[in-house]
């Protein structure tokens, strides 16, 4: 069996040794081949330009798609890269497309942030001045996922929500801080690129969602 994972810098494991992607830890515990198809900053249209190239052109039987990360920045006062009608349509392409191959789609949610302030992580580097209605940069991620579990939703596609298994983490008393790159583990405020721990759950919760389409 032949797997795309298909996204942005999460996918691609940015910072971090090709062990701890979310990829390679699914092409160990399936042991089958793994196309890591992640481009740091990419949005959906972004990843489109280069679909048939990174997934197609590998000609895998399934394929993860995780973005959103980047779909949701706002490029000025509350307007997103990828507007949420044109991220809809881009995931609706992208599935329809990989179908259209006999590719399984499987959707993924995007994980959460530190927000932070002026001074440190996301607001940091981007205005928070700019994120209303909804109200937070986390709260535009929320947006997002809703979407993404809404397409799943209705067009039969398997679902691995990543963002309910990290608030599930922690919910049950897990740190956020241990999942994504802080000053303190990592010597930056970054606050939205998983850790190899945050991997790891990526890799748990795709993984789980991948266990029935794979015993097909």
């Amino acid at each position: 069996m032949k797997l795309a994972c298909f996204g942005d810098s999460i996918t691609a494991g940015q910072y971090l040794s090709d062990a701890d992607t979310y990829a390679r830890k699914l092409a160990d515990r399936f042991q089958c081949e793994v196309i890591n198809a992640g481009v740091p900053g990419n949005t959906t249209g972004q990843g489109l330009a280069r679909f048939e190239r990174d997934v197609l052109g590998h000609r895998p039987e399934l394929c993860v798609i995780a973005f959103g990360m980047n779909d949701h920045v706002n490029k000025e006062p509350g307007v997103a890269k990828t507007p949420i009608a044109d991220f809809r349509a881009n995931l609706t392409q992208i599935i329809d497309r990989l179908r259209s191959e006999n590719i399984i789609p499987v959707l993924c949610t995007a994980n959460p942030i530190i927000e932070g302030d002026a001074d440190s992580y996301y607001y940091h580097r981007h205005p928070k001045e700019w994120y209303r209605n909804p109200d937070g940069a986390q709260a535009w991620i929320d947006l997002y996922n809703e979407e993404i579990r809404a397409l799943a939703g209705s067009l039969g596609v398997t679902l691995a929500d990543v963002a309910l298994k990290w608030r599930q983490y922690t919910e049950q008393g897990g740190q956020l801080s241990d999942l994504l790159r802080t000053v303190e583990n990592s010597g930056t405020d970054d606050g939205v690129h998983p850790t190899a721990a945050g991997q790891d759950l990526f890799a748990s919760c795709i993984g789980d969602a991948l266990e029935p389409l794979i015993r097909i």
